[in-house]
């Protein structure tokens, strides 16, 4: 029968169609799968037509425990830019920020920190329901501070208090050391540890809680060092996993519970529900529903699933393996030589080529396999975006070859300077001194100044030398009278 053509009353026949029923009939398997199937259902049928008529179908609170097991799917937050600083407020207990919308919670935050609305007007606000807390995200390193320090906010005429704390960078990689935590303050550890790992990228550092003595360092670099120096000890550097966050008030997973909107609830932080507290209970996980405590080692759902920015990156196996490549080129040409060797040396012996005319298929395959591996296809949004990065990389490239050229130029001026300012220095230090004629004073020109020290006039101390030669004479004479006499 073809589709499309019309089939006649004279030529159907129902009996026709039995045999095909009947050969159905025969393989014992399909036989016992139709007839459990049939009396399942007519027994579930006939046992759920009462019921439905007088109770209502289950909703899916009912199917669910007391323990919220199944994790929420909650939507992907907007990603704010890369190079800001993130401000993040977390609420003091019974705060619910969902009942505020972004709007209140930002005119708050502006009003509070004192600034002008014109200011803040490229500073934005992303609200995570999930975890009870929002983020305020700056480019402006001094109003990133300022609002670090808000404690309070007034929103709809009431005072709530709020923690704010600077988030590490986005592209910063997180690594946890275990028992080096002795009671510092952050501030201290993170001094501490750029005293002594000068090299090191070493962006935030914090104790993991009061009753821990792990800290967890931030590092602006791309693999966690192996190790770090602290107070003259070496800590080994694990990568550090976040774990699901669990609230043992509500219930819930995706907060805390000192960030648990609801009020608190007294119910056993174990198991869940209202008993004394000798009473012996089981305990019932929060994430995952098994029989232990919530985010006990034995949890197998205690890490938060997916990729996350504190784990290591995955691109030096491609590296490698693009390093790789050129070698396997190397390889893949000399097999090619040997195949065009063993082509040559079949076709002079005929009775080989009349064998393989049969196989002539399967070789031809196989001699023209390709080693190289395929290329992959790209979309328009990668190539894009290589191409945006290339022109990127192309300007960085020219900049930095200008500016090198511009301090090669420099470099060449100062030598040529400093080669003329020793060239100079080398002849003075060879020429010799001009012989100079001794110096000769004559006492006419020091008795001046040996009278103005002395404290007599210069005026009479000039003519002295004339009164001496009158005293001589007077002498002279009185020595020839006695002589005469």
């Amino acid at each position: 029968m073809v589709s499309g053509t019309n089939l006649p009353a004279t030529e159907f026949n129902p009996d026709e169609w039995s045999v095909v029923l009947n050969a159905r009939q025969c393989s014992p398997r399909q036989q016992s799968k139709e007839t459990e199937g049939t009396q399942s259902s007519k027994a579930a049928s006939a046992a759920e037509t009462p019921a439905r008529k007088t109770e209502s179908p289950p909703s899916v609170s009912s199917k669910l425990d007391n323990t919220a097991v199944a994790r929420p799917r909650l939507k992907q937050l907007p990603r704010l830019p890369v190079d800001d600083f993130k401000i993040v407020f977390r609420p003091s207990v019974g705060v619910d920020v969902a009942q505020y919308n972004d709007v209140e919670l930002r005119v708050a935050v502006v009003a509070k920190s004192g600034l002008h609305s014109v200011v803040a007007d490229e500073d934005l606000v992303c609200t995570n329901l999930a975890k009870n807390i929002f983020t305020m995200s700056t480019s402006c390193a001094d109003r990133g501070a300022n609002y670090a320090k808000i404690r309070e906010l007034t929103l709809r005429g009431k005072k709530l208090g709020f923690h704010a704390y600077i988030a590490p960078p986005d592209r910063a990689r997180a690594g946890i050391i275990y028992r080096a935590c002795n009671g510092e303050s952050p501030l201290d550890l993170l001094q501490e540890l750029r005293r002594a790992n000068l090299l090191l990228p070493i962006v935030q550092a914090r104790d993991m809680g009061r009753t821990s003595r792990s800290v967890l360092i931030h590092f602006m670099a791309v693999e966690l060092p192996p190790s770090v120096k602290m107070f003259g000890i070496f800590y080994a550097v694990f990568n550090f996993r976040l774990k699901v966050e669990a609230c043992l008030n509500c219930r819930q997973v995706g907060h805390r519970r000192d960030l648990c909107p609801l009020p608190n609830r007294l119910t056993c932080s174990s198991c869940g529900q209202k008993h004394p507290e000798d009473y012996p209970c089981t305990p019932q996980c929060v994430i995952c529903g098994d029989a232990h405590k919530t985010g006990d080692r034995a949890c197998k759902q205690r890490f938060q699933r997916g990729f996350s920015r504190l784990s290591r990156p995955r691109q030096r196996p491609q590296q490698e393996n693009q390093q790789e490549q050129p070698e396997f080129h190397l390889e893949k040409e000399f097999f090619s030589s040997i195949d065009d060797r063993n082509r040559s040396s079949r076709s002079k012996s005929p009775g080989r080529n009349r064998s393989s005319k049969g196989k002539s298929p399967g070789r031809s395959a196989s001699q023209s396999r390709d080693f190289s591996t395929k290329p992959e296809k790209v979309s328009w949004a990668k190539q894009a975006s290589c191409s945006c990065c290339m022109l990127s990389d192309a300007k960085e490239n020219s900049k930095t070859q200008e500016t090198i050229e511009r301090l090669m130029r420099e470099i060449q001026e100062l030598k040529q300077q400093l080669a003329l300012v020793l060239e100079r220095l080398g002849t003075l230090t060879a020429a010799p001194p001009a012989s100079s004629p001794p110096l000769s004073i004559s006492p006419s020109v020091i008795e001046p100044y040996i009278a103005a020290e002395s404290g007599t006039d210069i005026i009479d101390s000039s003519p002295q030398p004339a009164k001496k030669k009158r005293t001589e004479q007077p002498e002279s004479s009185e020595d020839d009278f006695k002589s005469t006499s």
